[in-house]
C-alpha cells in the first residue's frame, strides 16, 4: 500500500464510522513532537536554571494515512489508543493533536515512515466522550426553546457545564431534564451532513481560524428536526445511546451568566452510585440511621452544633472579660507594668473580645491611670506548635516596637504591622521552640 498523504481532518475514518474500534493504517510521517505553546516555553525556561531536573522524554508525531483516534477539537478531548507495530509491540497514543488539517499522534517512539500499523482506540474512553458531546448537543437544543443560548460548555472527567447567560429556576430545569431525556427514549437519529445536503444557512463563527475551510469539510451534526451545528466531534448514531442525562446544579458566574452542570451517558448510573456510597457510609457508619433519614438527622445535628457554638461563644466572652479585669486590676497597681495572655487555640474571638472588655473598663474608669498609648502595655497571643495551625499576636502599650522587633527575631514566619504603641500580626505556623522561647521571653519581661 503506498500513500502519498493522510486523511485531512474533517473525513477522517474515526468522524466518518465514529464506532470504528481498530483500523489498520500506515506511517506517512514522523518527526519529533517539540510542543511550542508558551507554558510549555516557560517550563523550559524554567528548567535551564535547574541542572538537576530530569530531561523531557523524547515524544513523537506520527502522521497516519488514516485514523480512528479523534484530534482535540470541538469541545471534545482527544482520544487515547495504541499503534501495533508489525512485531505486535504496542506504542501507547498519549494524545492527538491537530496541525491545520493534519492529525498528529503523539507516540514514545519514533515510526519509520511506510510502516504498516494497526490502530485501536480506548472504547471505553471514546463511548464516554461522545456520550458527553452528543448529550450536550440535545442539551443545548432543548436550551435554546427556551431562549438559553449556550455560551459555552466544558467537557469534565465528572461533571460538565453549560454557561448560560442567566440563571434558570429550579422549575424550568426539571422541566429541561424532563425533554432531553423523553428525547433520549424517543431515539432521534443523529448523523452528519454536509452545507450542501444541510441546504439551509449555518453558523460557521466558531470553526477554528487555522481550519482552512476551503480545503476541508464542513461537518454538520443533526439530531433529527430538533437541532443542526457545525462540529468536527465524534457522535453517537441515535440519542437514545446518550442512555440518560442528569442536570444537577447551578453556579453564578461572571456578569450575571450561570454554569448549569450535568452528566451524561455511563456517568450518570457511576455518579448515583458514588453518592449511594457516601450516604450509605455516613448513615450506617456516623449517623446510625437509614439513608432516608439523613437529612433530618442533619438537621438535628446542625441545631445542635449551632447552639454549642453559642454557647462556646459566650463562655469565650466571660473568660475574655475575667482575664480583662484581672489585667485592669494589675495595671491599677503599677504604672508601667506589662502584662500578656496566651491561649493555645487560634481562634480570634477571644482576643478580640478581651480587647473590647479591656477598653471598656479603662473607658468607665476615666481617673483609674491606665493608658494603653503611653503607660501600660499588653500583649494577646494564641496558637500552639502541635497543631500547625499557627496563630495571632496582638499588642497595644508603648512597649509594641520593641517587643515586635523582639518577637520578629523568635518567630520566623511572623507578619503583621502597627503604628506606635499598636501592633498586630499573624503566624502561619510555628516552627519547633519557638513558641516556647516566646513565652519564657514574655514571661521575664512582665516579671521585670
Amino acid at each position: 500500500m503506498t500513500v502519498s498523504s493522510s486523511t485531512i481532518v474533517g473525513a477522517l475514518a474515526c468522524q466518518k464510522d465514529s464506532f470504528l474500534k481498530n483500523l489498520q493504517t500506515v506511517v506517512i510521517s514522523c518527526f519529533e513532537h517539540k510542543p511550542q505553546n508558551a507554558q510549555d516555553k516557560q517550563n523550559k525556561n524554567k528548567k535551564k536554571g535547574n541542572e538537576n531536573v530530569e530531561p523531557e522524554k523524547e515524544l513523537y508525531a506520527v502522521e497516519l494515512a488514516d485514523t480512528i483516534l479523534f484530534p482535540e477539537g470541538g469541545g471534545q478531548p482527544f482520544d487515547t489508543g495504541s499503534i501495533i507495530l508489525p512485531n505486535d509491540n504496542r506504542l501507547p497514543v498519549q494524545m492527538v493533536l491537530r496541525n491545520q488539517l493534519t492529525a498528529l499522534h503523539i507516540v514514545p517512539s519514533p515510526i519509520d515512515p511506510g510502516t504498516k500499523v494497526t490502530l485501536q482506540v480506548d472504547w471505553d474512553r471514546r463511548i464516554d466522550l461522545m456520550q458527553q458531546h452528543t448529550g450536550q448537543h440535545l442539551l443545548s437544543a432543548v436550551l435554546d426553546t427556551y431562549d438559553l443560548e449556550t455560551l459555552s460548555w466544558s467537557l469534565n472527567e465528572m461533571i460538565n457545564y453549560i454557561e448560560l447567560p442567566r440563571k434558570v429556576s429550579d422549575e424550568i430545569v426539571e422541566e429541561i431534564n424532563k425533554k432531553v431525556n423523553d428525547y433520549i427514549l424517543e431515539g432521534l437519529p443523529i448523523k452528519v451532513v454536509t452545507p450542501d445536503e444541510h441546504g439551509a444557512e449555518i453558523d460557521t463563527s466558531h470553526i477554528p481560524d487555522d481550519y482552512d475551510t476551503s480545503k476541508g469539510i464542513i461537518r454538520i451534526v443533526k439530531i433529527g428536526e430538533l437541532d443542526s451545528n457545525p462540529c468536527c466531534g465524534t457522535h453517537l448514531s441515535s440519542t437514545s445511546q446518550i442512555q440518560a442525562i442528569s442536570l444537577l446544579h447551578q453556579v453564578n458566574v461572571r456578569g450575571g451568566n450561570s454554569r448549569l452542570h450535568f452528566i451524561c451517558g455511563s456517568r450518570v448510573y457511576k455518579y448515583l452510585i458514588k453518592q449511594h456510597n457516601i450516604l450509605k457510609a455516613v448513615s450506617g457508619g456516623q449517623l446510625s440511621c437509614q439513608i432516608e433519614e439523613v437529612a433530618e438527622k442533619v438537621g438535628v445535628l446542625n441545631l445542635n452544633y449551632k447552639k454549642s457554638t453559642s454557647r462556646e461563644s459566650n463562655l469565650l466572652k466571660e473568660l475574655a472579660g475575667i482575664e480583662a479585669n484581672r489585667t485592669f486590676n494589675a495595671f491599677k497597681e503599677k504604672n508601667d507594668k506589662t502584662e500578656f495572655i496566651y491561649r493555645s487555640d487560634n481562634s480570634p474571638e477571644y482576643i478580640t473580645a478581651f480587647q473590647k472588655e479591656l477598653s471598656t473598663l479603662i473607658k468607665d474608669n476615666k481617673d483609674c491611670g491606665i493608658d494603653l498609648d503611653k503607660n501600660q502595655t499588653v500583649l494577646l497571643i494564641n496558637g500552639d506548635y502541635q497543631s500547625g495551625t499557627g496563630g495571632m499576636i496582638k499588642i497595644m502599650g508603648p512597649k509594641a516596637t520593641e517587643i515586635q522587633v523582639e518577637l520578629k527575631q523568635r518567630i520566623s514566619g511572623l507578619k503583621g504591622g502597627g503604628k506606635g504603641s499598636s501592633f498586630q500580626g499573624k503566624v502561619p505556623k510555628y516552627e519547633k521552640g519557638e513558641l516556647e522561647s516566646v513565652l519564657n521571653y514574655l514571661e521575664d519581661l512582665c516579671d521585670k
